[in-house]
């Protein structure tokens, strides 16, 4: 059950829509997210099967259990509050529908919530990142998108207060970006970006555009983890030493002098 929901999950993180920086969290066609929860739907089982090793999972992802309980009491709160609808005092069934709105928006965040939870984590989700983003096909226009959305990361960034140092900037002759690349740094930088690697595509009327028509340009997103300090420890008995003097006249001091050291690490033979 696992593995499947994993694939449907990764499904819709994966998926790409039809205008690049206007993205949701689930953009994917197929399938939504209503889907993924009702009754019988994937996540909904994988939820229910949970519940009954509660204690297990609280130990394993404890974050998981505690959205996985609130969602079902504000489903429940829902329930119970779609009952007033029916009611006869008008005044209460405004009410009513006014709590129904909220506790919907709220069980639709604790859903793409649980959604982030169970995307299996990486080693380097805690690590800074490269952003590199280039104009595709699509001419001025391309270069355009690609000006508007490098300038989102970096806003994106600022609101996120991690730490935005633009490494390479070519712009165009227009105002638009052919190229540019940036170190982003700060909590969870590269679990928050990562999947925004890819290409992206508008379709709009364009700035150079005279009449009117519709342009489809592209532009890609490289997403590229900075790797961190790593302790290297070399076992000094996997190592052999050889040195090498000079032969020769010369003199008593050169040929008593270590003037080549070669260092050979045996496992893997390098030196």
């Amino acid at each position: 059950m696992r593995p499947r929901l994993l694939w449907v999950v990764s499904r819709c993180f994966l998926a790409r829509p039809t205008v690049g920086p206007a993205r949701r969290l689930l953009s994917c066609g197929s399938p939504p997210l209503e889907e993924l929860f009702s009754s019988g739907g994937p996540l909904r089982t994988f939820l229910e099967r949970q519940a009954g090793s509660e204690a297990q999972l609280h130990v394993r992802r404890p974050e998981l259990v505690a959205v996985a309980k609130r969602l079902s009491e504000k489903e429940q709160e829902l329930r119970e509050t779609e009952q007033l609808l029916h009611d006869k005092n008008e005044d209460l069934r405004k009410l009513a529908e006014s709590e129904i709105t909220l506790c919907q928006k709220e069980i639709t965040q604790l859903k793409h919530q649980i959604i982030l939870l169970l995307v299996p984590s990486e080693e380097t989700d805690e690590n800074d990142l490269i952003l590199e983003v280039t104009a595709g096909v699509g001419g001025q226009e391309a270069m355009l998108f690609t000006s508007e959305i490098f300038e989102m990361y970096q806003q994106y960034a600022a609101f996120k207060r991690w730490h935005f140092e633009t490494l390479e900037y070519f712009p165009s002759e227009i105002g638009g970006l052919r190229h540019a690349s940036a170190s982003i740094g700060g909590s969870e930088a590269y679990k928050h970006m990562k999947f925004e690697g890819g290409v992206h595509r508008v379709q709009r009327v364009p700035k150079t555009e005279k009449q009117g028509r519709i342009h489809t340009s592209t532009m890609t997103v490289a997403i590229l983890p900075q790797p961190t300090e790593i302790n290297l420890v070399i076992n000094p008995k996997d190592l052999r030493i050889d040195t090498k003097r000079a032969s020769g006249a010369g003199g008593q001091h050169v040929n008593t002098t270590d003037s080549a050291v070669r260092i050979v690490h045996l496992p893997t033979g390098w030196n």
